[in-house]
């Protein structure tokens, strides 16, 4: 593979400052296991976005997917990344500050983050998206919230929220790549080459009765753990997750009432 094969010879800006050392460079580094076709993806992903791999501002990360049965690559930069985007559209400002909910006990439940955007018409519209505590919270192989995100899980979990609202507001700059504060939590998923007990037909069952009404969210809750667990239907779920799954259900029916 050459380097016009990843930068098209009209591309002169990009072409000029990405010479065969830099290329091979990345290819070592940055994007260090990846096949030829997801560094391809990878170098399109910085020319799109305008951010600097050599800065850090955007990186691939290889990890195991269960439904795949091999590593895949995920293109990821922090919020910060994010906020270059989509200041570059000239069409972003930043929002008020980050709201809280929180459980009977203190406990962070969710963060709602807020941005804006100037539509074509030249007025200003607020953006705002939530993000759970369950669905984001990097956690130790004990299950407990890693000391990072026990420190500062406000910090973390508007992140998280921030990114989710960029990422509505500006579709087209900011699809297929995510920010490590979203990521974090896939680091922590448990092993599960292991022999670990499913939680059978009858929690299965449970699960599916409470998500009926929502055939959507079934869908994506489903396709979430194949590529987590490699579950094929509810019932080959770990038992140990089967706590949180029902979390998880739970945090999304309260975030369609609060919608």
């Amino acid at each position: 593979m050459t380097l016009q094969a990843v930068c098209p010879t009209q591309d002169k800006a990009v072409e000029s400052q990405l010479d065969q050392t830099k290329f091979e460079l990345i290819k070592r580094t940055i994007c260090k296991g990846t096949t030829d076709d997801e560094f391809q993806l990878f170098i399109h992903a910085c020319k799109r976005t305008g951010l600097d791999p050599f800065m850090r501002q955007i990186f691939a990360v290889k990890r195991w997917d269960s439904a795949e049965r091999r590593e895949v690559m995920t293109i990821q930069t922090g919020i910060d990344g994010y906020r270059l985007i989509a200041d570059r559209t000239g069409r972003y400002a930043p929002g008020r500050d980050a709201e809280f909910g929180y459980d009977a006990h203190g406990g962070l439940r969710w963060a709602k983050a807020y941005v804006k955007k100037m539509t074509p018409d030249g007025h200003w519209h607020e953006i705002s998206a939530t993000a759970f505590w369950t669905e984001y919270v990097q956690t130790t192989k004990d299950g407990r919230p890693t000391v990072f995100w026990m420190k500062k899980g406000h910090v973390m979990l508007s992140k998280c929220a921030e990114a989710l609202a960029l990422r509505k507001t500006f579709p087209a700059e900011l699809s297929g790549i995510y920010t490590q504060e979203e990521m974090a939590q896939t680091m922590s998923l448990p092993d599960t080459k292991g022999d670990s007990q499913t939680i059978g037909s009858d929690k299965a069952y449970e699960i599916e009765r409470s998500i009926d009404n929502d055939p959507e969210f079934k869908t994506q809750l489903l396709t979430r753990l194949q590529r987590a667990f490699g579950c094929k239907s509810f019932s080959d779920l770990p038992q140990d997750q089967f706590k949180n799954v029902k979390k998880v259900i739970e945090n999304h029916q309260i975030k369609e009432k609060i919608a």
